[in-house]
């Protein structure tokens, strides 16, 4: 573990211009939805550079973050309980209570355990903050201890990550390797890529081998997963954020690592005056964009057929039958809508000339403000 120092003053100040772990996710596409990031939400690497360069401010974090800063302290304190006999638990809570609440602002005078809080490392433009270090240095705790299916071992220093999460948060979704967590599998396979990744970034920086990830999930449940060290992993991640700070420090955007049209737009506002002839590999990638996009247009419109064919013959079963159930429920129902007021088409007040111009000058019309989408135009035969 590299010598690590304890935040003063203002962390956030000291994060805004680096790429930090929380970043990390909005660097990586979602392998289960490539034109979104790990970090979901529009976050992409054009929108952190965007962020970092002070072109773009940050969305509010809001109360989940707000719940999930407070109930950090809270999984870590049930993680020491867990595995480390005494005192030490609460000894820890005290201390970075005690440090939130003050204006001192120097959390190296509220240490007094071996589970070290608000800590941070940063060099070459990349920053960690994690939850928790356990220091061997400080403290050597004893023999190893095991709790919640995890044995940890004391000799070596290891990161904490504290994380909550509601039941539907927190639970995997069937067939997703991504999003959720699976609590029958204590390795970082049962946690979320994103989480992952974060972590794996904090160990490289901090030069540490393993890691813990402590949940708190659907109110009172509490699980705990163990991270290695994947060297391989960690270059990747270290070359991209490196990517990143290059191009924040030389003010260049971003344009190769784009996921999707906002970020397209967002990097290139006007268009051009002409079209541009592509050949070779890149007409070879457009032309397999656009028959991915014709293939999934034909079975959108095979599917609405096939739900309008069961619409239809469901009408045919229920006949003047308000709905029809078997045992366990609601097979089908008519469902009616009253008859309401509608909005007018501006091509159809434009049929009276009278009441368009009075609408005009009253100011009742509004303009929109110019939008682009893409149109796929390609007309050749998907397989």
């Amino acid at each position: 573990m590299i010598p690590y120092w304890f935040i003063t003053g203002d962390f956030l100040k000291d994060r805004s211009g680096r790429i930090g772990a929380s970043d990390i996710p909005a660097l990586i596409p979602n392998p289960e939805r490539p034109t979104e990031s790990l970090a979901g939400y529009g976050r992409t690497p054009v929108t952190v550079w965007q962020e970092k360069t002070g072109r773009r401010e940050r969305d509010p974090a809001g109360l989940p973050a707000e719940m999930g800063h407070y109930l950090e302290e809270k999984a870590v304190e049930l993680f020491i309980r867990a595995f480390v006999p005494g005192k030490t638990a609460n000894a820890h809570s005290r201390d970075r209570q005690a440090y939130e609440f003050t204006e001192n602002g120097n959390a190296a005078m509220f240490q007094n355990t071996a589970f070290r809080h608000h800590v941070q490392f940063h060099a070459h433009g990349m920053i960690c903050h994690p939850d928790c270090v356990y220091d061997p240095d400080v403290a050597f705790i004893g023999k190893p201890a095991t709790a919640h299916g995890i044995k940890i071992k004391f000799e070596k220093p290891f990161i904490v990550e504290a994380k909550s999460a509601n039941y539907w948060a927190a639970k995997r979704p069937e067939g997703s390797v991504v999003t959720g967590y699976d609590t029958n599998l204590r390795t970082w396979q049962g946690i979320p890529l994103k989480h992952y990744m974060q972590i794996q970034f904090q160990l490289a920086l901090l030069e540490i081998d393993v890691a813990y990830l402590a949940l708190i999930h659907n109110t009172s449940n509490f699980d705990v997963w163990e991270i290695r060290a994947n060297p391989q992993h960690q270059g990747r991640l270290i070359d991209l954020a490196g990517t990143m700070v290059q191009r924040i420090d030389s003010d260049t955007p971003p344009a190769d690592l784009a996921m999707n049209a906002q970020d397209i737009m967002d990097l290139y506002p006007t268009l051009g005056d002409d079209f541009v002839i592509v050949t070779g590999p890149e007409r070879e990638a457009a032309v397999d964009i656009a028959k991915k996009y014709r293939h999934a247009e034909d079975q959108e419109k095979r599917w609405k057929a096939h739900k309008e064919d069961a619409k239809d013959a469901m009408a045919v079963m229920l006949k003047d039958r308000p709905e029809i159930r078997d045992g366990e429920g609601i097979i089908g129902k008519w469902a009616t809508t009253s008859g309401h007021e509608a909005v007018t088409a501006l091509s159809k007040i434009k049929e009276d000339p009278v009441t368009y111009r009075y609408l005009k000058r009253k100011g009742l019309l509004y303009t929109t403000k110019d939008s682009r989408k893409v149109k796929i135009s390609w007309k050749g035969e998907t397989e």
